[in-house]
């Protein structure tokens, strides 16, 4: 598949440009998250809820689904409440 070494590409070039911004953002990012926010979104690709906000990864805890929906009976979406809490 020749898609896959474009990403894998992309994450270097990403990594890197972070890395040059801010040099210890890796290593603060690898400890434990404590993100303050809890996100429950769209699962389309085009709202990327980071970039939406302007928050930097392990700043926002993500939970998608299709059209941002809460049920009780959604054992993974209740995991990710019972977490964030």
């Amino acid at each position: 598949m020749k898609v896959l070494p474009a990403l894998f590409e992309n994450n270097r070039q990403w990594a890197s440009r972070i890395s040059q911004a801010s040099p210890t953002f890796f290593s603060r990012l690898a400890e434990q998250q404590r993100p303050e926010y809890l996100w429950i979104g769209c699962a389309d690709s085009r709202v990327p809820a980071n970039e939406i906000t302007g928050l930097l990864p392990g700043e926002l805890f993500v939970h998608r689904n299709v059209a941002n929906v809460v049920l009780h009976t959604d054992l993974n979406c209740l995991s990710v409440l019972q977490f964030a809490v």
